[in-house]
């Protein structure tokens, strides 16, 4: 089988990649796509349907839901621990300006677009001197160090994992790459060219293995790199894969997939309102009983007809059919559902007022999804900083976690002022109330307690208020 073969469960999600990977780019991508996801009307001509297509609107509801998702992962920084070595690793983590907490934030894009996505531990490609071993010190004297390549679902194809001591471990990977080569004939001139990069333990031994595929002839086979740790090769493969729940090869289904479907029905009735409403909003003129037919009528206030049959009549039609008011009725259905799917910003403001207990029962379903990814991420991502530490000869606590507490409700103000009477009331201590002020965002996160007790001490003791006189305002001497 050629190096291009695709595994049997990629296939069976690529579709539904493309088609998330379509809704959340918008409006231009999805009518682009003309008629996979807007099909022709009966009886349109290219013409009708192009009309029919250009009036369609998409509402970008799930792309929204991605970034507000995404913004409450980040509503808070990351907490990173590493060790004073890994500092400008973490400050620029792919080698080409992209600091850590940028790099985590795509990844976590990735996983609510898709649900899959890879990170590859590497070192750039050197020949070392003959005799002599390229080590850690040599490296960093060439400006030479470790860096991650983020892989999104489409661009991992194949894998396979096997079993070694009771144990299961990564045994093969082939990544599709493109790569941007200058045209030859024009120095101004680039083009995109097919490069897939394979993985693999080889007796036990990691190894990268290039195959080129220039002018989609067939690939050439590049030389077998042997990647060295310290001047010694890796008896593992340096990947790591992201998904819902966890860490390992296996694809999940796109958590977000059921809104994206439930968008494009949308968008389809929107089309069709839209295609209505051109045709039915305008009143047209009628004329019954004119015995000339080749007579000429202008419609506006300066002109005048004038029938010589009593019975001769113009009118307007009008239209007064349930036909838009059931689509309608379909549109607004289908924001409430995308709303049930996770789009609660989006939804139209409720008649009815839902009671305190409702609204937190229906974000901690919606938020528990999240929490999962994050969690998954910060277990991949802290994988990546341990590999990375390794290669570069560094020691010392590697930690990595995202938010997982997104409160939309802030604490109000009765709430606030219920707390301060309680640590009053000896009834919970000022270290309660500082943390469930924090978790309420009612104050910042990057204070501990013992910190934002000392601002409170170091501030100026505030004056008394002045007394009111009898007519209730302040005396001139305050």
């Amino acid at each position: 089988m050629p190096v291009s073969t695709t595994r049997q469960d990629y296939d069976k999600k690529a579709k539904a990649w493309c088609k998330m990977r379509d809704v959340i780019a918008g409006c231009d991508a999805i009518q682009n796509a003309g008629e996979k996801y807007l099909p022709k009307l009966s009886g349109q001509d290219k013409t009708e349907y192009d009309a029919y297509l250009k009036r369609g609107v998409f509402f970008n509801a799930t792309g929204r839901v991605v970034d507000a998702l995404s913004g409450m992962v980040f509503r808070k920084e990351p907490d990173v621990k590493v060790p004073a070595g890994l500092k400008p690793i973490v400050e620029d983590i792919t080698l080409n300006g992209v600091p850590l907490n940028q790099f985590s934030e795509q990844i976590v894009e990735e996983l609510l677009s898709t649900t899959r996505s890879g990170v590859l531990v590497d070192f750039p490609t050197v020949t070392p001197e003959e005799g002599k071993v390229l080590t850690v010190d040599v490296a960093e004297k060439n400006g030479l160090r470790v860096y991650a390549r983020l892989y999104k679902a489409e661009t991992i194809i194949n894998w396979r994992t096997t079993q070694v001591g009771g144990k299961t471990i990564l045994s093969l990977v082939v990544l599709k790459e493109e790569n941007e080569i200058v045209d030859v004939a024009d120095k101004f001139s680039v083009k995109c060219v097919c490069v897939y990069r394979v993985l693999e333990l080889v007796n036990g031994v990691y190894t990268q293995t290039v195959y080129e595929n220039y002018d989609d002839k067939k690939p050439t086979e590049g030389e077998q790199i042997i990647p060295k740790m310290n001047g010694k090769p890796l008896a593992y493969i340096p990947f790591v894969f992201f998904g819902a729940q966890g860490n390992t090869p296996d694809i999940d289904e796109p958590v977000l997939y059921d809104l994206a479907v439930l968008n494009l029905a949308h968008y389809r009735n929107t089309a069709d309102m839209e295609h209505g409403l051109h045709y039915t909003g305008l009143p047209t003129a009628v004329i019954s009983g004119v015995s000339d037919k080749d007579a000429t009528f202008f419609i506006g206030s300066g002109k005048a007809w004038v029938f010589g049959d009593p019975q001769a009549k113009a009118e307007f039609l009008e239209f007064k059919g349930e036909g838009l008011g059931s689509l309608n009725t379909a549109i607004e259905r289908k924001e409430a559902q995308m709303a049930a799917l996770g789009a609660n910003m989006l939804a139209p403001e409720k008649k009815a007022a839902e009671t305190t207990d409702t609204i937190t029962n229906k974000r901690q379903g919606e938020t528990s999804m999240l929490a999962s990814i994050a969690n998954a991420t910060s277990r991949g991502i802290t994988r990546v900083l341990q590999i990375m530490a390794e290669w570069s000869k560094v020691s010392g606590e590697i930690g990595f976690k995202l938010n997982t507490e997104y409160n939309v409700n802030q604490l109000s103000a009765q709430e606030i002022t219920a707390l301060i009477q309680a640590v009053m009331t000896g009834n919970i201590s000022k270290e309660t109330l500082f943390d469930t002020l924090v978790k309420g965002d009612a104050i910042a996160t990057t204070r501990t307690f013992e910190e934002e007790q000392t601002l409170i001490d170091n501030q100026p003791i505030p004056a008394p208020a002045a007394p009111a006189n009898d007519n209730g305002k302040k005396s001139a001497a305050a």
